[in-house]
């Protein structure tokens, strides 16, 4: 199961198209404050929350109207003697539906800026109304000081719909946004929760959709779900379950070629063989004896025919050997079919020297540097618009793509992907070249390796304080598929 995420261009044409069949704005806002409202109390039940001072920053749109309403319906459901709810609005509202929601709320205390509020007790909620979806240009001097005095403040964070300053698309602050624990994200959920740097800025995402999608409202991307565990039959044997070749490994780089053979055997090839110097046979076999191991300096285009899937360029170098390497393998992916290939770390380095277009079943699997040297811009720019990137990569050079980072993306050639697992302990030497193996590994679409990678990556770094070994992903592999 997956949730459609949307461009905000597209949920705002999309509340558009439902106004104009007439149905109230003013009614969608108070039916989404509702939910804000009810959510909110969700939050303070589900930590036992018995008494806390309750904040909302309002601003001047209609994302400040669903402030105002959220606190006065606050106001109205909860005990007075033990939630304290007021409001902040460092500047009286401007859009019709805000202006009448501020009129409703009667007896809540405003405030112009956050010197003003009577604190009651030790724990305070901040709720983030002061922008949402409709930022898209940087902020002025004001409201980046407004900003920076919530970010300033003690106590849990909750964004109404986005995190105020976060671009709703590419996921960037703009140049500082709102920094909470957790996005109540209304009507769907935004691209821009998920790309950039926005996974140090949004904490939970909860999607919070209120009214039917129609039939012109097209999703821009898809949040992956956890993937159902692979089943095979009773009477299955090791020729139905492909046959692996794991290329690279120079003289003076053998683990990344370990690492992979390894982890697509965890993952349920039937049989891998580890291409690489003849260096690195022997700690091949010593980490992996069911792993086969062949010379690459006496691989040929011939022998490569007899794999049904390959992954490529772990460890290989960049000298003139390699790229000698790289010439014979890529002779085989441009004039005849794998099942699968997939291009890693130095085969992408001598792709973008040597640009070609891909078939579909080669799968490319860059981070941010890597694809700013495909495209010869620079990493900020990748950074800045992943989404964009991706598509720039297919069209540049076929084939199917993942970037590798926080909320890997992942594109098959129709559909983008989004996976929101995996941690930062993740960012470490090896991660790459394990998910190369897995990708040839396992019989599934890259969509839902992506997202075992990722989670075999949270269970091997629960607990952890200072990092994990890639070279372990294994192990867990075999506990979890």
């Amino acid at each position: 199961m997956t949730t459609s995420i949307y461009t905000a261009k597209a949920v705002k044409d999309w509340e558009n198209r439902w106004f104009a069949d007439g149905n109230s704005s003013f009614g969608l806002m108070k039916q989404a404050s509702l939910a804000l409202c009810l959510q909110v109390i969700d939050f303070i039940n589900k930590n036992n929350i018995s008494q806390a001072d309750i904040i909302a920053w309002c601003g001047v749109g209609n994302n400040g109207g669903d402030g105002y309403l959220t606190a006065k319906y606050l106001a109205d459901r909860l005990d007075n003697e033990h939630f304290n709810v007021q409001i902040i609005a460092p500047n009286p509202p401007k859009s019709v539906d805000a202006v009448r929601a501020r009129s409703l709320c009667i007896g809540v205390p405003m405030h112009d800026d956050v010197g003003g509020v009577i604190r009651k007790f030790e724990k305070v909620i901040h709720l983030d109304a002061l922008f949402g979806n409709g930022l898209d240009r940087e902020l002025d001097k004001a409201h980046q000081d407004i900003i920076h005095a919530f970010n300033a403040q003690t106590g849990t964070k909750i964004a109404l719909d986005v995190p105020s300053g976060l671009h709703p698309d590419r996921g960037i602050p703009l140049p500082v946004c709102a920094d909470v624990n957790m996005t109540l994200c209304i009507m769907g959920l935004k691209m821009g929760l998920f790309v950039g740097v926005a996974k140090d800025f949004v904490g939970q995402v909860v999607n919070l959709p209120l009214i039917p999608p129609d039939d012109e409202l097209l999703a821009v991307a898809y949040l992956s779900d956890k993937p159902k565990p692979p089943t095979r039959q009773s009477t299955a044997h090791k020729g139905d379950f492909g046959t692996v070749a794991v290329v690279g490994g120079h003289r003076r780089m053998g683990g990344a070629v370990i690492m992979a053979s390894q982890m697509a055997m965890s993952m349920g090839a039937g049989r891998v063989t580890a291409i690489c110097h003849a260096t690195h046979h022997s700690a091949m076999l010593t980490r992996s004896p069911n792993v086969m191991v062949a010379d690459i300096d006496e691989m040929s285009v011939e022998s490569l025919a007899g794999f049904d899937r390959v992954a490529f360029g772990m460890g290989l170098g960049r000298d003139a050997w390699a790229e000698m390497i790289f010439d014979k393998v890529m002779d085989r992916v441009v004039h005849h079919a794998f099942d699968r290939m997939v291009l890693d770390a130095d085969a992408l380095y001598f792709l973008a020297k040597n640009p070609c277009k891909l078939p579909n079943h080669v799968i490319c699997t860059p981070h941010s540097a890597e694809s700013a040297r495909l495209l010869g811009v620079s990493v900020a720019d990748v950074d800045n618009d992943k989404l964009g990137t991706l598509y720039r990569l297919h069209e540049r050079y076929g084939g199917q793509w993942v970037i590798k980072g926080a909320n890997t993306l992942s594109f098959d050639g129709t559909r983008v992907q989004v996976c929101p697992f995996g941690n930062a302990f993740m960012a470490t030497a090896g991660m790459g070249d394990v998910l190369a193996g897995m990708l040839v590994g396992a019989d599934m679409n890259v969509h839902d390796v992506v997202v075992w990678h990722a989670l075999m990556g949270d269970r091997l770094a629960d607990g952890a304080m200072f990092g994990i070994h890639a070279c372990d992903m294994a192990d867990v592999a075999g506990e979890m598929v």
